[in-house]
């Protein structure tokens, strides 16, 4: 008989040969396969087997959720390989007596399906998939430094193919209960309405019988050599600046099970699965990428969006002023959960915004349906919010503001996208200031995760709420900071940029060069160098935050004189196709020639992160380069901490991680150097001339 704790987990009902086990947690938020999970499925796996129904029907009685996936709790808490492999092989197991049954199993998926959830449904012989926009579909463990441990790198493969199994897999992506349908992952895609004349209409095909390898060629060897050493090369291709087996090493070591399983028994298949995760839950980037995953979650349920989510749901009409890059991508953002009215002076403006929403077009037509442009400032009368992204300029953001208030409700949100000026000298421009807030988008708006929520002087805490919901309705991670110059990340950006830029003419030392710096940040992990990040951000926006910046917070923010020369030569980077260096159609190219007359560098070396600057001079080690750039960030971090920019550290590698890449297998920059003892940090700080914060010892709380 079950106890009451599994009671609270499951409930089994049986009915002229159909039992029906339906999984809801009155302890959880969602369905989670943890330690009183087991203990309830492995009970009602005993009654199974006893007296085996006719039909087995496995669902969820929490809406939006079937299994969200295995406790990531437990993983974390795992000290030893063997235990972990345990824990795997106790998912296995119980996954193969589902599997095993002599009845037909049909698992209705409606809602989160993830990780082992996704497993055990695999586990069963069919795949019922409810459409609706919650209903998502994915093997996401690589996102939290390990593969499937349940089965999935030996069923998922049985089940669509090698090809796309691999694919699931290696990137962690979900797709939708239509998608499912087409790759084969969902035998079956109906409404709510249709489940049961579903599981009727599936239940009559009986148990499901093996299926073929897919595709053909994956039977003859030479054929799986040549395919897994081509998805190798490709993984490792997008990795090829890191040492991938301390970074990310579920992705090497994914690809080497499923390697290794294809063509193997199922006994000798899922050993193999069992014991490399093992290996990998122990690892530094497992447990540091679990902390990236709890990160995000905690932005995600803070209290704020809690508390904005009614009022958030209200908003079903939104004006965009700026069809700009920025702007048309926040136009997509917001179009996610409603109609938006894409404003700007220049037809040619708008006509190149649409342009560039009609390439993100391609899977959601629906979406750019519901984004009209305008010249002529229609639509604000019935305008739920207003988010400007126009020129960075406190006058012409000012002036925008006086036109559009008066014209929109006095309930309207009034947001402005700034990276750098003063929310509260802007509400000075409108009436009823308390209504108006920062909501600072990262380029591109569309991709990057962060948005930093901006409270001005007078913003009031319902408006913080509703912005910090609405980011998480468009898919986004709120961070809630104070009105101090450059807000969060942007201030600790630029003291790093500086540095960086400092390398190559420095007071003393041997200069560096440009691909030495960037290569090293690369090989540290950042997603790309200090020079190449202004190419992309535009040399010009670099030089008017630094200055904007430096006059506020003093000289750690400001640029080299011969930075502004660049600016001058119109070497702008992207933009303008050369700045530190070449850039084609979006792609960089080599270093610019010029720089060697514009800032007076010797002759770059031939790799990123390699070779020397001079005949006679060596190039400063990779982890010199990476403190001399990162430590000033880290003092800058501290300082906001200290200034209450943000409210605590985990928030602010949060947005270390989200806005700007911050390597998540380091688990954010504070948690990185404190890793480190004090007195080592202490001595790196002195040697590169910064003063150690008062704070220092708030790197160690946690």
């Amino acid at each position: 008989m079950a106890t009451v704790k599994q009671l609270k987990v499951l409930d089994m009902k049986r009915s002229k040969g159909l039992a029906r086990l339906t999984l809801a947690r009155k302890d959880r938020a969602v369905n989670v396969l943890d330690e009183t999970c087991f203990e309830g499925l492995e009970a009602a796996l005993d009654g199974l087997e006893s007296n085996p129904p006719d039909l087995l029907v496995i669902e969820s009685g929490m809406p939006g959720c079937f299994i969200a996936g295995a406790d990531v709790d437990a993983i974390a808490a795992i000290g030893d390989a063997d235990d972990a492999t345990r824990l795997a092989e106790r998912g296995q197991s119980l996954m193969r007596r589902i599997e095993d049954l002599p009845c037909p199993s049909v698992a209705v998926v409606a809602g989160a399906c993830m990780g082992g959830g996704l497993e055990l449904a695999l586990a069963c012989d069919y795949l019922l998939a409810v459409q609706g926009g919650k209903t998502r579909l994915a093997l996401p463990e690589i996102n939290i430094g390990i593969h499937p441990g349940f089965g999935g790198c030996v069923r998922l493969p049985r089940k669509i193919g090698w090809v796309k199994a691999c694919d699931i897999i290696l990137t962690g992506r979900s797709i939708d209960a239509r998608q499912a349908g087409r790759m084969g992952l969902a035998d079956l895609v109906c409404h709510a309405e249709q489940v049961e004349s579903g599981i009727l209409h599936l239940a009559g095909r009986g148990k499901r019988r093996p299926a073929p390898v897919q595709p053909w060629w994956m039977r003859l060897w030479p054929a799986r050599a040549l395919f897994f050493s081509m998805l190798r090369n490709k993984a490792m291709q997008k990795l090829k600046h890191l040492d991938v087996e301390s970074a990310y090493p579920a992705v090497p070591a994914a690809i080497g099970v499923l390697r290794r399983v294809a063509g193997l028994s199922e006994g000798q298949a899922y050993a193999i699965e069992a014991a490399s995760l093992g290996r990998l839950a122990v690892t530094p980037p497992c447990k540091n990428l679990i902390r990236v995953f709890h990160l995000g979650k905690a932005l995600q349920k803070q209290d704020a969006v809690k508390k904005g989510r009614e009022r958030a749901a209200q908003i079903e009409h939104s004006a965009v002023y700026g069809a700009g890059v920025m702007g048309s991508g926040i136009a997509w953002v917001a179009a996610k959960s409603g109609r938006v009215d894409m404003h700007d002076v220049s037809d040619a403006s708008l006509s190149r915004g649409m342009q560039s929403l009609a390439r993100l077009a391609g899977r959601d037509a629906a979406r750019l349906q519901r984004i009209r442009p305008t010249l002529d400032g229609s639509g604000l009368q019935d305008c739920d919010m207003v988010i400007e992204a126009v020129l960075e300029d406190a006058g012409v953001k000012g002036a925008l503001w006086k036109q559009v208030a008066g014209r929109v409700p006095k309930d309207t949100l009034l947001l402005s996208n700034t990276s750098s000026l003063s929310i509260s000298d802007m509400q000075k421009a409108v009436s009823y200031p308390g209504r108006m807030a920062g909501m600072h988008f990262f380029n591109p708006a569309p991709r990057m995760p962060l948005v930093e929520v901006v409270a001005g002087s007078k913003t009031t805490r319902k408006t913080l709420q509703t912005v910090a919901a609405l980011a998480v309705q468009w898919g986004k991670y709120p961070v809630l900071v104070a009105d101090r110059p450059g807000f969060l990340v942007n201030r600790c950006l630029m003291p790093f940029m500086a540095a960086a830029f400092a390398l190559l003419t420095p007071d003393e030392g041997e200069p560096q060069t440009v691909l030495h710096v960037d290569g090293a940040l690369k090989q540290f992990g950042m997603p790309m160098g200090a020079f190449e990040l202004a190419d992309r951000v535009g040399l010009d926006i670099c030089r008017h935050v630094g200055e904007h910046l430096s006059g506020e917070l003093g000289a750690r923010q400001a640029l080299p004189d011969w930075f502004g020369s660049m600016v001058e030569e119109d070497l702008l980077g992207e933009k303008s196709g050369r700045g530190f260096y070449l850039w084609q159609q979006g792609r960089r190219g080599e270093l610019n020639p010029d720089l060697t007359r514009l800032v007076g560098v010797a002759a770059p070396a031939e790799k990123e992160g390699d070779a020397s600057l001079a005949d006679h001079a060596l190039p400063m080690p990779s982890a010199d380069v990476v403190d001399a750039c990162l430590l000033p960030m880290l003092v800058e971090a501290l300082a906001c901490l200290d200034e209450k920019v943000v409210d605590d550290a985990a928030q602010l590698d949060a947005a270390m991680i989200f806005g700007i890449g911050f390597p998540p297998f380091r688990g954010g920059l504070l948690h990185a150097y404190a890793q480190h003892d004090e007195a080592w940090l202490r001595e790196r700080l002195q040697r590169f001339g910064l003063a150690v914060p008062g704070n220092l010892v708030q790197l160690y709380a946690g």
